[in-house]
């Protein structure tokens, strides 16, 4: 009986493992469209982080947008360089080019691992090209990065 027992018990865990570790994780960040990021941008509360190599972000970026191109050699150290902006900011919106650029999924884990609440980041899934399609403003003003640079 016990070892009829140990084995339905053994199966049991196994099946609910199983279907834990195949359950696809939760998504981190709210994903909002173009016309809610312009809304957003306006509303003037929200903190925009361009994930894109800082040769893109010069060619043209959202106004008032920081790069934090968490993928290069020092984007770990200007996170951590930003980190209490980061923290204070009512909302983050983190873009890279558009779909299919996965810069911008990066640089939100990266701020969740930081400890930003996952409710303060949003995902520009549209990026710089549907932000640009839309007509919305484009600015090429690097002043505050280059206050950044050591």
């Amino acid at each position: 009986m016990i070892r009829e027992l140990a084995v339905v018990f053994g199966l049991t865990l196994m099946v609910a493992l199983t279907v834990f570790a195949a359950t696809p994780p939760k998504k981190i960040e709210k994903k909002e469209s173009t016309e809610k990021v312009y809304k957003i941008f306006n509303e003037g509360n929200a903190l925009f982080l361009d994930a894109r190599p800082f040769p893109q972000f010069k060619a043209g970026h959202i106004p008032g947008a920081i790069n934090l191109p968490i993928h290069g050699e020092k984007g770990m150290e200007l996170l951590f360089q930003l980190e209490d902006m980061l923290q204070s900011a009512p909302k983050l919106v983190v873009y890279c080019t558009g779909i299919g650029c996965d810069l911008s999924e990066l640089l939100a884990k990266r701020l969740l691992e930081l400890g930003i609440p996952k409710a303060k980041i949003i995902v520009f899934k549209g990026g710089m090209g549907a932000w640009k399609k839309a007509g919305y403003p484009v600015s090429k003003d690097i002043g505050f990065q280059k206050s950044l640079q050591p």
